[in-house]
């Protein structure tokens, strides 16, 4: 098995919101595109210490939700960079 840190969770949060593949944030899970000519879905839950992350057939996903990475995408890149906000409030947690 193969973990990332939580640094590394978020910083995959940030790019997915700068390439607009951001489609659900809820401050504890993400739903991300993995690529705009793919449908596969990337569940990131940053909720816990260790983040988890689940991939799957996101098709009947993207068709209940089309569009809804413009606006998700949109809300995270006007609130900030998660990771900075976590590097800049728990330097002491960089490393987790």
């Amino acid at each position: 098995m193969h973990t990332i840190t939580y640094i590394q969770a978020l910083e995959l949060v940030d790019q997915a919101a700068l390439d607009n593949r951001l489609y659900h944030h809820n401050g504890g899970q993400a739903y991300i595109r993995v690529s705009m000519d793919s449908n596969v879905l990337m569940v990131i839950d940053h909720s816990g210490l260790i983040p988890e992350i689940d991939m799957m057939d996101g098709t009947d996903y993207f068709k209940a939700y089309p569009n809804y990475n413009w606006e998700h995408s949109k809300r995270l890149r006007e609130h900030g960079s998660l990771a900075d906000w976590f590097k800049s409030n728990y330097p002491e947690r960089i490393t987790v």
